[in-house]
């Protein structure tokens, strides 16, 4: 892209905001799709906007930058969380989330967009593009900037230990502290994925759903993880606490659960 720069500033670098292009969805698209997390006024969003003020505490307590979503298995609702969390974490300050799809063989991220796109991650990392950031695109000329990868990469655990891979974790890594980058991982028991790439990052949160996911779930799929820090976890498709009409429940027991990182 002709005017998409990066400047250096030391260490780091930023995007200049007219080099990203926009994918507008409309407030119809984002309510049928359930990406709430933009809408302060819709009820589904207040679980995520207490999540976003207790992931941004830790955030800036720590200096961290770079953090995954997962869980133990599939369809715990890790992509919903990753998407609504990334919208509300661009909604509050002034930081760009870079929200990047890193589920390399179930990526799901542009799908529940409803977004097409000619150009994804895994085309960088196939060698078909030179420049990652040509996969970008920005949501609503927002804040919130998509990596989007396209699913059914089979050769994954070998693109993601790939130089390409790791050129694309540095650039994030040095980017400015105006960035949050929010990657969504495949889940822990799917492949090594996950573990390979915590590697690049800082924390992870892990989702659990609520009557599906066991104790022994939880449990192994930390000690996979290990040492990566697991942040705490995040109860998806809760019904108890304080509900609103919608069904997203939330209270005492949803949100973040503490697993040692202090705010």
């Amino acid at each position: 892209m002709a005017d998409m720069d990066s400047r250096a500033h030391g260490s780091s670098y930023t995007f200049l905001p007219g080099g990203i292009p926009a994918v507008e969805l409309s407030a119809e698209e984002l309510k049928d799709r359930l990406i709430v997390g933009f809408d302060s006024a819709d009820g589904r969003s207040r679980a995520f906007n207490l999540l976003r003020t207790q992931v941004t505490k830790l955030i800036d307590a720590h200096g961290w930058k770079m953090l995954g979503v997962t869980s133990a298995t599939p369809a715990a609702g890790k992509s919903f969380t990753s998407i609504n969390l990334a919208a509300a974490l661009s909604r509050a300050g002034s930081r760009t989330v870079i929200l990047c799809d890193l589920d390399m063989r179930r990526g799901s991220v542009i799908k529940q967009m409803g977004v097409e796109v000619k150009v994804t991650l895994d085309d960088y990392l196939h060698g078909k593009r030179d420049d990652w950031r040509e996969a970008l695109f920005r949501v609503n000329n927002d804040r919130l900037v998509v990596l989007p990868t396209r699913a059914g990469l089979r050769d994954s655990s070998e693109m993601l230990t790939s130089a390409r891979f790791g050129t694309l974790m540095a650039d994030l890594r040095a980017l400015s502290r105006d960035y949050i980058v929010l990657c969504d991982l495949p889940p822990v028991f799917a492949n090594d994925d996950a573990m390979l790439t915590m590697s690049h990052l800082d924390a992870y949160l892990l989702i659990v759903d609520h009557g599906r996911t066991t104790a022994r779930q939880i449990d192994e799929s930390l000690a996979l993880m290990a040492p990566a820090q697991c942040i705490g976890t995040v109860l998806n498709r809760y019904q108890g606490g304080l509900a609103d009409a919608y069904g997203y429940g939330y209270g005492d027991t949803y949100g973040l659960k503490d697993y040692g990182a202090q705010a």
